[in-house]
């Protein structure tokens, strides 16, 4: 194989390991707020208030890393 084809294979895979390890910090954090939200829900009993405000949290908790990422990738 051509030099220049494995520099262009190594970009491209360690480009997608990039993308996807972003990925999987934003749906990790998002699920795992609303996991907590939902076992507050059933410790106190209520309907659907911590489902929410973990929810919120985990969305702002992956934003978060996602924009610490980013600037850590840009160095």
């Amino acid at each position: 194989m051509k030099e220049d084809t494995k520099k262009f294979l190594k970009e491209l895979f360690q480009g997608g390991y990039k993308a996807s390890s972003i990925g999987m910090a934003l749906a990790l954090s998002i699920f795992i707020g609303f996991f907590i939200g939902f076992f507050l829900d059933r410790y106190f009993g209520t309907d659907y208030v911590f489902k929410i405000i973990g929810l919120i949290m985990g969305i702002i908790a992956g934003f978060r890393n996602v924009y610490l990422m980013g600037k850590k990738l840009e160095k």
